[in-house]
């Protein structure tokens, strides 16, 4: 077996909530260098550097008086949403500072002109957000005429099911379409049977209409070399053990697609029903 290289084991080893909390960590300390034609040069925190600077003018602030009382209003610290929601509202207020500050950041006050310098920790808040909205499955949307960037989903069907899993297989489903997982069909057949076993019960009992897709998604995860050896042995399947591994790959990802499919229906149908109920209330005629 080839020894695993040390940033295949570095990947491996990517914690999401600790990362998170470093970026956090790096947000929080001095990050930016201002200068003026008398002093050399002073460091103070990202959010200090945008209050002092051009807070005032964003046109995002909403009457906001300071980035303390947007984080209050947003909600930021309030544990009351899931923690990926939580995550995802730090992440997209420390993605509106960081363009701030890299489209923003210098100023003139009194005649005195400020220039402003980003240091390396800057440079690695920059690039640790970048790498975990990748594992998270996010990317940024920078609106110029507006001044602010929203976070969306790469994948919205994917989010959807993970914000309605446990933690281990949300991790599953968001970690299934990143890129460093490309050819590496053992660790997805791992992450489909994790968010499979979650599921069972769903899969067992199929929407009315749609029975067709929940047989299919549990006839591949019992053939397709997922639940068991369809290689060899007694439950070989000649045409899967002929198939090259990016054949099988490849049908894995319609599989993964196929699954996320049907948890959807589930929960759109649960959605439905309370609508029915709802419109039958508002419908019916007193007595």
């Amino acid at each position: 077996m080839a020894r695993k290289s040390i940033f295949e084991i570095l990947e491996e080893k990517y914690d999401i909530k600790n990362e998170f909390d470093i970026i956090n960590g790096l947000f929080s300390q001095p990050s930016i260098t201002v200068y003026s034609h008398y002093n050399q040069g002073t460091l103070i925190s990202l959010e200090k550097a945008i209050d002092a600077t051009c807070f005032y003018a964003w046109k995002q602030r909403f009457g906001c008086i300071n980035l303390a009382d947007m984080k209050e209003k947003i909600g930021i610290g309030n544990n009351d949403c899931s923690p990926l929601e939580n995550m995802l509202v730090n992440l997209e207020y420390f993605c509106n500072i960081i363009y701030l500050a890299n489209t923003k950041l210098s100023y003139s006050s009194f005649q005195v002109q400020f220039t402003c310098q980003k240091t390396q920790q800057f440079i690695m808040l920059e690039d640790n957000i970048k790498l975990l909205l990748e594992h998270l499955n996010y990317e940024q949307i920078i609106e110029k005429e507006a001044e602010k960037v929203i976070l969306v989903p790469k994948n919205p069907a994917a989010t959807a099911v993970a914000e309605i899993s446990s933690k281990d297989t949300a991790f599953a489903i968001l970690k299934y379409h990143h890129a460093s997982l490309k050819g590496q069909l053992e660790e997805k057949r791992k992450l489909l049977l994790s968010i499979a076993n979650e599921y069972e019960p769903l899969l067992k009992r199929p929407i009315d209409g749609f029975k067709d897709y929940f047989d299919k998604a549990t006839n591949m995860l019992n053939n397709m070399n997922i639940r068991h050896n369809n290689k060899s042995g007694n439950n070989k399947k000649e045409l899967v053990a002929q198939m090259n591994d990016e054949e099988l790959e490849n049908w894995y990802d319609e599989l993964y697609q196929l699954l996320l499919f049907c948890i959807l229906i589930k929960d759109n149908k649960n959605r439905k029903d309370r609508i029915d109920e709802l419109l039958k209330r508002i419908n019916s005629k007193p007595d």
